[in-house]
């Protein structure tokens, strides 16, 4: 078959075109097109739908909404990464922005030892796990973040997250320093 005789056997639909009718003063759109109208609230409603009111009826936003949204991302962030410190896939060192000395060294520590012990448990058992442990995830799954502001530039939050066999929870508490949040204490169960 040639191209010209597909040309003829294939032609392309015709277009339609036709004017928008006028809108009738003092009908609703749903009345002439049948469609569902949804109108965006006015910036008013929208401020008010945000911010909390005070009792003069003047609306107010959340000053720390904000910073718990970046607070709570950050934890969701750390709390993966300690797992995988923890497993041997990530360096301690790759932490140390968001870790104070204290959370660093525990968090080293306790690698250490969980690495040992990983190899203890290799030498001890041999491969077959009687079919009673399955892996969950391949990397650590986050599936719930809760933050709570304890004082201004201060927030705890816990974690629960997916690790290889189990669901762990994660404790942080962040402070703000110098314009950086800082993991000050961290709590692994």
């Amino acid at each position: 078959m040639s191209t010209a005789a597909m040309s003829e056997q294939f032609r392309p639909p015709l277009l339609v075109v036709r004017s928008v009718p006028r809108r009738i003063e003092g009908t609703e759109d749903t009345e002439q097109t049948g469609a569902t109208v949804v109108k965006m609230p006015s910036r008013e409603e929208r401020s008010t739908r945000q911010g909390a009111q005070t009792p003069g009826g003047v609306p107010y936003l959340h000053p720390e909404a904000a910073e718990r949204e970046v607070v709570a991302a950050m934890s969701s962030k750390i709390a993966q990464a300690a797992l995988e410190v923890l497993s041997g896939v990530r360096s301690v060192q790759q932490l140390s922005r968001w870790l104070d000395s204290v959370c660093m060294s525990a968090l080293t520590t306790r690698a250490r030892l969980h690495a040992d012990a990983c190899k203890a448990e290799k030498r001890r058992h041999s491969p077959e796990t009687n079919g009673n442990l399955r892996t969950l995830h391949h990397q650590p799954v986050v599936h719930s973040v809760h933050c709570s502001a304890v004082a201004p530039g201060i927030f705890e939050t816990s974690v629960v997250i997916a690790d290889k066999t189990r669901f762990r929870a994660i404790a942080m508490r962040f402070e703000l320093n110098k314009g950086l949040w800082k993991v000050t204490a961290l709590q692994i169960g």
